[in-house]
């Protein structure tokens, strides 16, 4: 869509649901996630070198992914593989980085249980493409912010929302590698009494 609104373009049509796309640096690829496999996985659109169209999207992961983020050098994607909050599976959870054109990744941070080392969750990057900062949930489901090398190496805790009425769920949040910008989230609920009228 142009900065107006004015002009919008569908760049998929498929029965599946497709989520949380990620331009690249240079504005002629976007990465998504989508379950039309039966299990989310990451793709990739490409602008049409040719023509104003796009390309039929191609299958960049092959063992699950989510939340793909373009570093800003474009050289990697940043996602989590493994169990995520949608297949609803046991099992050891990653934070990983992947190639754009596809191949091998590379396993930064991984758990298996939250009780020893919170789950890896929605990843963003430095400016300068060097670091990783990702948010992370605990067994009681506690959120903080971590930092990890893009070479891999010990994560690191930058913030923890330890109190309780003060929660960050939601996954979108910025950086400018100072500072975290995000979403303070209050959980409320209605109860409501409807009556059934039967002729």
């Amino acid at each position: 869509m142009t900065a107006d609104g004015r002009t919008k373009l569908q760049l998929t049509n498929d029965p599946g649901a497709d989520h949380y796309p990620d331009w690249s640096p240079d504005g002629k690829n976007v990465v998504f996630q989508s379950d039309r496999t039966g299990r989310y996985e990451l793709y990739i659109l490409s602008k049409e070198i040719s023509s104003s169209g796009w390309s039929s999207p191609e299958q960049l992961t092959f063992d699950g992914g989510v939340f793909g983020k373009w570093s800003p050098d474009g050289s990697l994607i940043a996602f989590n593989s493994g169990t995520d909050r949608y297949s609803g599976k046991q099992g050891e959870e990653s934070l990983k980085v992947i190639p754009p054109g596809g191949g091998d990744s590379d396993k930064l941070v991984s758990t298996e249980d939250p009780s020893v080392f919170p789950t890896p969750l929605y990843p963003s990057w430095s400016k300068d493409s060097r670091t990783i900062y990702f948010k992370a949930r605990d067994e009681k489901r506690q959120v903080s912010f971590w930092s990890v090398p893009v070479e891999g190496g010990t994560p690191k805790q930058l913030v923890i929302f330890d109190d309780p009425s003060r929660r960050s769920s939601r996954s979108e949040y910025a950086t400018d590698g100072q500072r975290f910008f995000f979403t303070l989230t209050e959980n409320e609920s209605d109860i409501s009494l409807l009556e059934l009228l039967t002729n």
